[in-house]
């Protein structure tokens, strides 16, 4: 099964959905079909052993589907749950419901399996005391999306320096973190408050709406989230406007975007350290 996540770190929160029930699919368990997307994710990215359970959700989300407002334009997460396989009449004229079926799924057992997946996470996300968002995983993830730029070959110090980017998002992680350990040992001693758990979610949304530049991304007002956008190709596209910026050579505007983006993460990190603070000091009186 593939999880698509973006504009924060809840994949963290997903892992263990689907093994709360464990559900026949073809005569197959969840564990089974798991284990062939570990198979299918290592031969993809070409690693050398198959992946940890957390790797097997996908950080990097495109467009072409009903999410991009959302996360693109008005800053709200999102998140994209499916059975990830070979199929090779996507969009063609046999990507029919003949086709399903008779080879896709002749039983609709895939169906039914995602349908309980989805209510079940439906269900956890409205009863959720606290939004379950999670940055420190957040800035693991937006960390690789740093390296993989880097590792592109297109960028250079001496053309534009990540240095301090990457200290923002290291910590904006480590705030996340902080807050993510205190919030859980409160929940489980039974010590939050209702009006504490309100003031909390109020800032978690506050986070994701910072990531949203109202300018927009250079050549393309419209996307006006700094971490997300995608390409012309509805391909995933991460820190869009540093990435296309060093895609063309425009060391000044990659410079800019740079600058941009760690000013977001300073912004977030100060928001993070005084939703931790507020949290204690809500015990404290």
């Amino acid at each position: 099964m593939s999880v698509r996540r973006g504009a924060d770190g809840e994949r963290s929160g997903l892992r263990g959905r689907a093994d709360d029930k464990l559900t026949p699919v073809n005569g197959k368990l969840h564990w089974l079909i798991r284990a062939q997307r570990r198979a299918t994710v290592k031969r993809d990215k070409k690693l050398s052993a198959p992946p940890a359970d957390g790797d097997l959700v996908d950080t990097k989300v495109g467009s072409g589907s009903d999410h991009t407002v959302f996360l693109n334009h008005l800053g709200r997460p999102v998140m994209n749950l499916g059975f990830k396989g070979d199929y090779g009449v996507y969009h063609s004229a046999y990507d029919d419901h003949f086709w399903m079926t008779r080879i896709g799924d002749p039983t609709f057992e895939y169906h039914i399996a995602l349908t309980r997946v989805w209510g079940l996470v439906t269900l956890r996300l409205a009863n959720a005391d606290i939004l379950p968002f999670d940055y420190a995983a957040n800035g693991v993830a937006l960390q690789g999306f740093l390296t993989d730029l880097e590792g592109a070959g297109k960028v250079t110090p001496a053309q534009v320096s990540l240095v301090q980017l990457r200290d923002r998002i290291a910590d904006f992680e480590s705030a996340g973190r902080v807050l993510r350990d205190v919030t859980l040992l409160d929940l489980a001693a039974g010590k939050a408050s209702t009006l504490q758990i309100q003031h909390l979610n109020r800032q978690l949304l506050d986070v994701e709406s910072n990531w949203l530049d109202p300018a927009g991304i250079p050549g393309r007002p419209w996307f006006q989230h700094v971490l997300y956008a995608c390409r012309y190709t509805y391909a995933h596209l991460e820190f869009p406007g540093l990435t296309e910026a060093v895609e063309v050579a425009n060391w000044p505007l990659a410079a800019e975007q740079a600058q941009l983006l760690g000013a977001a993460f300073r912004k977030n990190t100060e928001l993070l350290r005084s939703a931790t603070s507020d949290w204690r000091d809500a015990h404290a009186h």
